[in-house]
Parts: C-alpha cells; structure tokens; sequence
C-alpha cells in the first residue's frame, strides 16, 4: 500500500468524526512523516502504523498529535540535536543554580546542627551551673541561714532542671527540622520525577 491510498483511508476513516481543522492537521502530519521516509520507506512506515482503520482507531480513542503520533526514534530530523544544544545552552544557568540550592540545603542542614549543638551546650552550662549553686547553698547554711541555703538550693535546681529542658529540646528542635529537609528534599525530587 503506497503512501495516497494509505492517507486516502485514513481520511475515509476519518472524515465526520473530528473538526476540519483537526483532520487537515493529522494528514498533514502523517503525509509528511511518509515524506521524510521517503518512497523506499513507504512499508516500513505502514508497517510502523498499522493498518489506516488501526490508526484511526488509535487518532479517535486518544489526543490526535500526542497520543497518536507515531514512533519518534527512527524520525529523520534534528530534534535531538535541537534537545542537545538546549541543554548546552541551559547548562551556564542549570549548574548554577543546582549548585546553589545544594549550597542552602547544606547551610540549612548545617544552622539546624550548630543551633542544636550551641542550645545543647547551653544546657550543659545551665546544669553544671545549678549543681555548682546546689552544692554551694551548703555552705550558706551556717552563715547565711536556712531560708538563703533553700533559696540558693531551690534556684540550682531549677537551673539545673531548664538546662536538661534545653538539652532535650535542642534535640527535638534538631529532629523536627531535619525530618522537615528530608520532607523538602523528597518533595522537590518528587517534582523532578513528575516532569520526566
């Protein structure tokens, strides 16, 4: 079957079941996917195809130039080189910018730990300070009296008691915030997943 009886069906097929607009269109794709075949090629592309009622089947059951579209890999044209020299092109901007949200995800990650680590040592300090004030408050007990060696004890305690809520928060802190880039980092690789 030569490349005019083929169209011939298709359009037969065809015609009364889409827009004028929307047929021209499809036969002039199609007739032009013959052309750059060339006469030789003429059956690899029918065999490529199918038949004209399968084609037509595959035109009305989807999108007409996306679904429909035959086969690309064995098109002649540029459009490889065209996706080649854009990606070169986008390559100065892409690099760039990839390496800067590497950059702040890693300063992110990084500020999480060194706040942690800093309201962590915080903690430390706020508890050897209350132990130290505790101890102490002893020996106030015979110059000061029992109501200053209580006051003195009382407020080590609880000194020592916001540094261990400092220690244990710094932790959740950092927990919350890491699970939040993960959370982050796995929301934009689903992104990426979703434009290929």
């Amino acid at each position: 079957m030569g490349k005019g009886e083929y169209l011939a069906q298709l359009q037969a097929l065809l015609v009364g079941r889409m827009t004028p607009a929307e047929l021209e269109r499809i036969l002039a794709y199609y007739e032009e996917y013959f052309d750059e075949a060339g006469p030789e090629g003429a059956g690899q592309v029918v065999r490529e195809l199918g038949s004209p009622a399968e084609l037509a089947h595959r035109v009305l059951g989807h999108t007409p130039m996306q679904q429909a579209a035959p086969p690309t890999q064995n098109r002649r044209g540029l459009g490889g080189l065209w996706t080649a020299l854009l990606a070169l092109c986008a390559a100065p901007i892409a690099l760039p910018l990839l390496a800067a949200a590497v950059a702040v995800v890693a300063a992110v990650i990084l500020a999480v730990i060194v706040t942690a680590a800093a309201v962590s040592i915080g903690g430390v300090a706020c508890i050897l300070a209350g132990l130290y004030a505790s101890t102490r408050s002893f020996s106030l007990l015979f110059q000061a009296g029992l109501s200053t060696m209580m006051y003195f004890s009382g407020l080590g305690m609880l000194t020592a008691g916001l540094g261990l809520l400092m220690i244990a928060g710094s932790f959740a802190l950092a927990g919350l915030c890491l699970r939040g880039v993960a959370a982050l980092l796995r929301r934009i690789a689903g992104r990426k997943e979703a434009r290929t």
